[in-house]
């Protein structure tokens, strides 16, 4: 059988939707809810929204209702990436939730989907992206492609396509006709258009699905034929995919093990790592930011390869800065989106630890095992009376190994969404979200996010 198949076959058999990624799922979920809802307040987003079609019957998180679906796709994709505040995966080397999340949303108002049909319909659509990664992620990333757009339509089309209780016909043309419709370059990286990737993405698995859903047709070896989305994409030649594949999806998903990372920073995610392990070295030495001399960071070839501004200008570069998050953190300053300007960027004490840090490759970080993601940091401070302390950061906090608590997403996902929404209404989304698999109709979700 071909990918195509394989995954067809796996959305319409599977049943096993365990308990463990049923909750994880609902966290994914409700982390990337308030990510949109802070993100629509964002010039990129109210951007979009005027260039979007109102004549259909989705929602714009932030703006209301009435919009065509792969429109409220398209900017909530946007919305919820742009801030970088959405969830991470190692398997896809990307943000597995936000890629799929607001494909399935729009599909979910067109049919009126219950919750747990929503909840299966993401299960099935992060399996699938995460999955897919699991075989290309690493050579995508070394060809300059934003994996999470790659990967990301991919996982989009297929749980669309299990909203529209798609024939197997069907679910291998969406998905083939998605792996014609992925893109993203990394050059774009330090941008708007790094967002723009993503809401690309949710509406392309929207239009893909809703394409096949008309008749359109796509070659069942859209993904792993000779001239297919593999080899084009990756630029390498993979062994005939059987049941050995087959038997990996769902046992056990990809948000369970190795799971998705939740952020506790809006920046990327390759930065992480080295942000905990220096915040815990600052912290288990008493150190100010008169005492630091120097702060040196060793990363593999990938993590540097997405940290493209060390050296920010603006709040969009200022993502990807290292040494920009330690300056907010060392002169008291929230590590949140409203102090990512230049403003903050070019105070002078926040400079100061801008101009202190640097990034070097540590060579043995480069090629680890894919549930490693991009690798871990190792930090090193070198102090002012002369002492050299170091860290390892294997992982960042937010994963799995050392999760947030449900308290913890619980006031992240407050703080980015009551000023919007107001702390009733977004109460009562927290609630229905954590209780998902007894809302009657996906609608009553979407009309508490705006």
């Amino acid at each position: 059988m071909t990918l195509s198949e394989i995954f067809a076959d796996f959305i319409l058999n599977n049943k096993d939707f365990s308990e463990k990624a049923l909750y994880l799922s609902k966290r994914s979920i409700i982390d990337s809810m308030g990510a949109m809802i802070i993100g629509s307040k964002t010039h990129c987003a109210e951007k979009a929204e005027y260039m979007a079609g109102r004549d259909g019957s989705a929602t714009i998180i932030g703006f209301g209702g009435g919009y065509t679906a792969k429109d409220a796709a398209f900017v909530n994709g946007i919305s919820g990436h742009e801030l970088e505040l959405d969830d991470t995966s190692s398997s896809n080397l990307g943000h597995p939730t936000i890629a799929v999340l607001p494909s399935l949303l729009a599909i979910a108002e067109e049919t009126g989907c219950s919750g747990e049909k929503f909840l299966e319909a993401f299960l099935i659509a992060t399996e699938v992206e995460c999955k897919i990664g699991r075989i290309c992620a690493k050579y995508l990333h070394e060809r300059g492609w934003h994996a999470s757009s790659i990967t990301g339509v991919l996982g989009a089309a297929a749980g669309c396509g299990y909203l529209l209780d798609q024939s197997r016909d069907k679910l291998i043309n969406s998905i083939g006709i998605a792996a014609s419709m992925a893109s993203g370059v990394r050059e774009n990286f330090g941008t708007a258009t790094k967002s723009i990737h993503i809401g690309k993405t949710a509406q392309d698995g929207v239009h893909a699905a809703q394409l096949s859903e008309i008749g359109f047709d796509a070659s069942a070896s859209a993904l792993d034929g000779k001239e297919g989305y593999l080899f084009e994409y990756s630029a390498h030649r993979f062994e005939e995919f059987g049941k050995d594949f087959a038997d990996t999806l769902g046992n056990d998903w990809d948000v369970c093990s190795p799971g998705f990372a939740i952020k506790r920073y809006p920046s990327c995610s390759s930065s992480h790592r080295a942000v905990d392990g220096l915040v815990d070295l600052i912290e288990s030495n008493s150190l100010k930011a008169c005492d630091i001399k120097k702060i040196t960071v060793g990363m593999s070839k990938p993590a540097m390869r997405e940290l493209v501004t060390p050296y920010p200008e603006n709040g969009e570069e200022a993502k990807f800065s290292i040494g920009f998050q330690i300056g907010l953190y060392l002169n008291g300053i929230e590590n949140m989106p409203e102090n990512y300007t230049k403003d903050i960027i070019y105070k002078p004490e926040v400079q100061d630890i801008i101009q202190k840090t640097s990034m070097y490759n540590k060579t043995d970080y480069d090629d680890l095992p894919s549930d490693m993601g991009v690798g871990p940091a190792l930090v090193t401070i070198e102090t002012t009376d002369g002492r050299t302390i170091s860290k390892e950061q294997i992982y960042p906090v937010g994963h799995l190994t050392n999760p947030m608590s449900d308290r913890q997403i619980y006031e992240k996902y407050l703080k980015c969404s009551e000023s919007i929404i107001g702390k009733e209404n977004a109460n009562t989304l927290y609630d229905l979200l954590f209780s998902l698999e007894k809302v009657e109709d996906m609608r009553i979700i979407t009309k508490l996010t705006y």
